[in-house]
């Protein structure tokens, strides 16, 4: 689409009508694994809570996202749409496509490993993990991170890093939003504002959180009690799924691109 067709489908020549689009956009991205989830499960830790520490693993990773959105939209100002259709010759490559389709069969038989699905398979990772001495260690790990407990800031920083590495790829609207930035926003630096606009209301679901255990702690505690039993139970299920499911996604696309389905 040209700038006047996406100025027109947005409804408006004015900021306001980006704005509502790239904050959609943003809340789409705010419920996943890095922006929600892993915020969920630090700020359900037992005993007080250290509000500054998961502050800091979110501004981590909202520092990270905006520091590519920023490199990305230079790259787009300067390049354009030779930029793009490089990418597109990129993602069309054979030999990127069969890796892709490698890395996703990988991730879809680790998945199984993470979850079995017999029962002699599930006997066989819980004794596993005992000899392995999984068993508690995510729970020790956020103990040290976020509780009362010294250590563990570093781990915490490098786990906002991880988390933003693994899903970068996959947040499709983030990628959709920096291209109406460039395409349809103000210039440089107004442009960076919108940037900045947009990985705040990613983040803001996981800050309400953070702030409901810690306003309204006596009023969600059970809540959060019954809810961090049932994540224990089916952390390792969740997890699976989660990497099942990526893997199935990567493999269908590098299938589709090598023209199978």
């Amino acid at each position: 689409m040209t700038e006047i067709d996406v100025a027109a489908a947005l409804g408006g020549d004015g900021p306001a009508p980006l704005l509502g689009v790239l904050a959609v956009l943003a809340l789409l991205d705010s419920t996943s694994f890095g922006t929600l989830l892993i915020p969920l499960w630090l700020a359900l830790a037992p005993g007080r809570l250290r509000a500054g520490r998961i502050a800091a693993y979110l501004a981590v990773v909202g520092g990270a996202y905006a520091a590519v959105g920023v490199v990305l939209l230079g790259a787009l100002s300067l390049f354009g749409d030779g930029l793009v259709r490089a990418v597109e010759r990129a993602g069309e490559s054979s030999p990127l496509l069969v890796g892709q389709l490698a890395v996703g069969a990988g991730l879809l038989a680790y998945s199984f490993r993470l979850d079995p699905m017999t029962a002699s398979g599930k006997e066989a990772k819980r004794r596993r993990d005992e000899r392995r001495g999984n068993a508690g260690r995510m729970t020790r790990f956020r103990q040290r991170a976020v509780g009362d407990g010294p250590g563990g800031f570093g781990p915490l920083l490098g786990l906002a890093f991880i988390a933003v590495g693994l899903e970068l790829p996959t947040l499709l609207p983030y990628l959709a939003g920096i291209g109406l930035v460039a395409g349809t926003g103000p210039a440089w630096p107004g442009s960076i504002v919108l940037i900045l606009f947009y990985c705040a209301v990613m983040l803001l679901p996981a800050v309400l959180v953070v702030l409901g255990r810690l306003v309204a702690h006596r009023v969600v505690d059970a809540p959060l009690r019954r809810l961090e039993a049932w994540l224990s139970r089916h952390a390792g299920a969740t997890i699976g799924w989660v990497v099942g499911i990526l893997g199935v996604l990567l493999g269908l696309n590098a299938l589709s691109g090598l023209g199978v389905t």
